[in-house]
């Protein structure tokens, strides 16, 4: 009978971890340097899968729905063309209209505030050499989209790339989201394969739950300065 009992606590504790991942809870490791300053590869985000809504466990789409995302929020979702996890920042929400001019964004005919950054410390230790994912290169500007909200790091290439030379408006159909990386020339987003779905949102990134560099030998190496620290 303690054999029962001692299995019986276990599937619980199973099933209350599952349930926890799947509707109010998760963290993700990120793989790649779309998100560029702000999020460095090999993080572990913590996401908040309560921020818009219930998504029940093993669903894909909210069954209840409280609140939208916002304009900066980073958010994670599908992507719409393989069904892998995407982590990326909202830019145009329903409605909006958005323009790149010579690489700054430009929302509803404002352009947004973009700041030339000297101090390029928070491009240190970025986790891969590779010219994508490093600062080389790039310019590092601190952009803000929305007067009462925090700004935000942006890297964009300092010959001019993709988003120097992007022209299209991207009109944003209701319901829809337009999200990008903020690592601009070097990210998989909505301007190649168009708008995510509000319902398909999975939640809100708001923490760096712990963080690793490969570094050299067997162990790991930890980026102890990340720990919870706050995504914005």
């Amino acid at each position: 009978m303690k054999n029962l009992a001692w299995l019986r606590d276990v599937l619980v504790i199973i099933v209350v971890m599952v349930v926890l991942r799947s509707s109010i809870v998760n963290w993700y490791v990120i793989p790649t340097g779309s998100m560029l300053p702000t999020i460095k590869i090999r993080d572990h985000v913590l996401v908040n899968k309560l921020s818009y809504g219930l998504m029940l466990p093993f669903m894909d789409t909210q069954v209840i729905s409280w609140d939208s995302p916002k304009r900066g929020d980073i958010v994670l979702f599908n992507s719409p063309i393989d069904r892998i996890t995407f982590v990326k920042r909202v830019i145009g929400l329903g409605g909006d209209n958005i323009v790149f001019d010579n690489g700054v964004l430009r929302i509803n005919n404002q352009r947004v505030s973009e700041l030339l950054q000297e101090d390029r410390t928070i491009l240190e230790d970025m986790g891969d050499r590779s010219p994508c994912n490093n600062g080389e290169g790039k310019n590092l500007y601190l952009e803000k989209l929305n007067e009462n909200e925090p700004a935000h790091h942006i890297l964009r290439s300092v010959k001019g790339g993709n988003t120097n030379l992007e022209t299209r408006i991207f009109s944003v159909p209701p319901g829809k989201l337009l999200v990008i990386g903020d690592n601009r020339d070097c990210s998989n987003d909505g301007r190649y394969w168009g708008y995510v779905d509000v319902e398909g949102i999975y939640g809100k990134a708001v923490r760096v739950f712990y963080s690793i560099n490969s570094g050299e030998g067997l162990l790991p190496k930890f980026r102890m300065d990340r720990f919870f620290a706050k995504l914005q």
